[in-house]
């Protein structure tokens, strides 16, 4: 498992999902109508101010199986 290597296209199709994610939360939060919460599992929470409506927004991770 050491030995094993990532394929650059798996790496790069994963990268384009993190800045996604990245620049999602980053419109969420200078909107300033959202408040993190918490993180949980995998997705960070976030509760609209106002309505309290939840948005959970995905944390991406690269499986190495």
């Amino acid at each position: 498992m050491a030995n094993q290597t990532i394929d650059p296209s798996r790496v790069r199709f994963f990268n384009l999902i993190q800045a996604t994610a990245d620049k999602f939360e980053a419109d969420l939060i200078a909107s300033g109508r959202y408040k993190y919460i918490k993180t949980e599992n995998n997705h960070k929470i976030y509760v609209e101010k106002e309505t309290g409506r939840i948005v959970p927004i995905l944390i991406p991770t690269l499986p190495l199986k």
